[in-house]
């Protein structure tokens, strides 16, 4: 689909299969020939188009719900990420004190 620049998003049917499982998820397909970009996307803006919802989120830009998650590596496709900060709303709800380094990727995803 990547090739024939067909847009598609990656989900999961949560609880079934939790969603915490979606970092290693998208780090299959991408080690299966997806693009890091493609895979990327398929969780954020392409997700939010084709559920009619990307007049909300799907993207960093003004007006939309500030939701964003920070991981500590670019990107977070390796089993051993680790969430360095969380922020919804605007507000940071998550933190992590641990000394992390971290990572904030917006250009190429949006």
């Amino acid at each position: 689909m990547e090739e024939e620049g067909i847009d598609f998003a990656i989900m999961t049917d949560h609880p079934v299969i939790p969603i915490e499982g979606q970092t290693m998820q998208l780090a299959l397909f991408v080690k299966h020939g997806l693009s890091r970009d493609k895979a990327l996307k398929g969780v954020t803006i392409n997700a939010a188009r084709l559920t009619d919802i990307d007049d909300r989120v799907g993207s960093i830009e003004v007006g939309k719900d500030g939701d964003i998650v920070i991981w500590n590596v670019d990107p977070p496709l390796d089993t051993m990420s680790e969430v360095g900060m969380t922020i919804i709303d605007g507000k940071v709800v998550y933190e992590n004190k641990g000394g992390m380094r971290l990572v904030l990727i917006i250009k190429d995803v949006i």
